[in-house]
């Protein structure tokens, strides 16, 4: 996913023993909340455990000694995400930010011995916002991309890829991407879906005779879900991680195209290009969660276990 214009909202200082992200003005995405099992019962809460794992992490001292000293002289690292984007970044009923990444930015704060400032922010800003140094980081499901370690350093946590949601009924007229020819097709305006997924897209149905695509790309992923449900569009591009979670979330309304899968990718958080210190310092606190178990524990609470990675690298080498 990717972000760029900056919308700043209420940024809250989040202490390493408590996360309580939260941010005016948030309307998002489903809260957390049982999943109905094939026998009817009621699964654990999606997420459960995953900020107790990360409350509990303590400082690395390994990871302290390679903090910036700006910031560790001011105690507390600026972070911005766009809370719209279940189960990464997304909202509760409360207006918490809450998700996979804010309880991985918990973890890492922790192993820095630091605190964080998160910031809602308008994802088509962010990565501006990095580079004129008005946040130190984001946390915000970017795919690494060559344009994006262009102008930001970025360093991996985890691996993902695009997949396709469409209306629950429809699921029966979409086997392969050439099923989208001819359909509105939906994605978050300035995410790796529309900027690269889509176009590749619709050049396939190009050079295949088929009718063209109609994307519609809209500013928030919100409004895309919307577009599904109001019959809008017809299908959608994500993150395989949101499409699963809305289909497994509400399955009467969505359903995910397991057999569409494309543009494997890694996902990282971002931060301004310097001397590279701070990618490090994020490199090697991702890593000591990686090999303490900590990690493993915030990607099962969010069932997000088979994205998982096992090395954490700054600015890895991507196809274009």
């Amino acid at each position: 996913m990717n972000k760029n214009t900056l919308l700043t909202k209420t940024a809250l200082v989040i202490s390493c023993a408590a996360l309580v992200f939260t941010a005016s003005g948030c309307t998002n995405s489903e809260a957390p909340e049982p999943v109905v099992n094939s026998s009817g019962g009621t699964a654990q809460v999606l997420g459960a455990g995953g900020q107790d794992a990360a409350k509990a992490v303590q400082a690395d001292a390994a990871v302290q000694a390679l903090l910036p000293a700006n910031i560790k002289a001011a105690g507390t690292m600026k972070l911005v995400t766009d809370p719209t984007y279940a189960p990464i970044d997304f909202t509760d009923n409360n207006g918490n930010i809450i998700g996979l990444e804010p309880d991985m930015a918990l973890a890492v704060a922790n192993k820095m011995g630091i605190k964080v400032e998160i910031t809602k922010g308008d994802f088509n800003g962010i990565l501006a916002g990095l580079e004129s140094k008005r946040y130190d980081a984001s946390w915000a499901a970017f795919s690494i991309t060559p344009d994006r370690t262009a102008v930001v350093d970025m360093v991996s946590y985890m691996k993902g890829g695009t997949s396709v949601i469409v209306k629950r009924g429809t699921e029966g007229d979409f086997h392969e991407q050439l099923d989208l020819c001819g359909k509105t097709v939906t994605a978050q305006t300035g995410t790796t879906q529309a900027l690269t997924v889509m176009p590749a897209f619709e050049k396939a149905c190009l050079e295949a005779g088929k009718e063209p695509i109609t994307p519609l790309l809209l500013p928030q992923q919100d409004s895309a879900n919307q577009a599904i449900a109001s019959n809008r569009a017809q299908a959608m591009l994500a993150d395989n991680a949101l499409t699963a979670y809305y289909s497994q979330i509400q399955p009467e309304a969505f359903a995910q195209i397991d057999s569409i899968l494309v543009d494997p990718s890694l996902v990282g958080v971002a931060m301004a290009k310097g001397d590279g210190q701070l990618a490090k310092t994020f490199q090697a606190a991702i890593q000591s969660l990686m090999d303490d178990g900590t990690y493993g524990k915030i990607m099962g609470a969010w069932n997000l276990a088979p994205s998982s990675i096992t090395t954490s690298e700054i600015n890895p080498t991507v196809a274009s």
